[in-house]
């Protein structure tokens, strides 16, 4: 029995095709898919990709005001060599999951083609079957928030401002993320439509009145209690910023952060009223 394709059977047919397999794989598909595995490759090591330009593009207008200032009024951070694999594997994932996507039957365009919105430019990941998507590859944890829908409550990396600027752009009324989890291989896809987008003009034009600020706005998050010893520490989004030294460098009665080595990772204390019993960071 056959069965029209669209983007809600998307994951039953990648999931499908890798299962069964196919007798014959189409040549353009597979063309396509070569030359952007080389394209990656070589921008990879393309000395002008290891900076971050200090620009107010579509991938970040989803992020907090503090943490946009600071990228903006701070000089382009170079970056470590962890972070651009990391991006570097993002790409590669998101080349094998379109191939596998046009492979399964379903159409696959617009690959990142450039949008514009209120002077602001990105580049979409591509349209399925009409569709924007953005593809992401994720940790166990962070996975789940597009398996689960989550996402909507909790979006510390600010994925819904860059979908939605690229919906908006492209006057599309349905969006969404297909997501890959890199430890089981897991795929999941996360639509986003006109109710759960933001108003990315509206976005826009608020943070270009932030960036204009002076001085920085308020912190994004609180700190957090480290158990009940009267410890505090930086939210869990925060860890992951560029500016957390810069941003949090009053605390400690104006030492900054001090970093404490445990098991599970390192935590970055903003009050210390006992002492860890770990190793600290200098």
């Amino acid at each position: 029995m056959s069965y029209e394709k669209s983007i809600y059977t998307l994951l039953s047919d990648v999931r499908n095709l890798i299962t069964d397999g196919k007798d014959k794989v189409d040549p353009v598909n597979l063309q396509k898919f070569v030359d952007t595995l080389k394209e990656e490759a070589l921008r990879f090591l393309d000395p002008e990709e290891r900076t971050r330009s200090s620009k107010l593009r579509m991938s970040n207008i989803g992020r907090e005001d503090r943490k946009l200032w600071y990228e903006m009024h701070s000089d382009p951070i170079k970056h470590p060599p962890e972070l651009l694999l990391k991006f570097f594997y993002g790409n590669i994932v998101e080349a094998l999951l379109l191939f596998l996507v046009a492979e399964s039957g379903h159409t696959v365009e617009d690959e990142q083609k450039e949008v514009k919105l209120q002077g602001i430019k990105g580049h979409i990941d591509a349209k399925i079957d009409g569709c924007i998507i953005d593809v992401k590859s994720a940790s166990n944890k962070g996975f789940k928030k597009f398996k689960q829908g989550t996402l909507f409550e909790e979006d510390a990396f600010g994925y819904l401002g860059q979908i939605s600027g690229y919906m908006e752009a492209e006057d599309c009324d349905e969006g969404g993320f297909l997501a890959y989890d890199k430890s089981t291989g897991e795929i999941a896809l996360l639509m986003v439509d006109e109710l759960t987008k933001i108003d990315a003009s509206a976005r826009i034009d608020h943070l270009k009145k932030v960036i204009d600020l002076d001085d920085a706005p308020e912190k994004c998050y609180d700190p957090v209690p480290m158990g009940t010893s009267g410890n505090y520490i930086i939210d869990f989004p925060c860890r992951y910023c560029d500016f957390k030294t810069r941003c949090w460098q009053d605390t400690n009665g104006g030492k900054g952060l001090r970093k404490f080595k445990y098991a599970n990772g390192i935590k970055y204390f903003t009050k210390v009223v006992v002492e860890p019993k770990v190793e600290e960071l200098f």
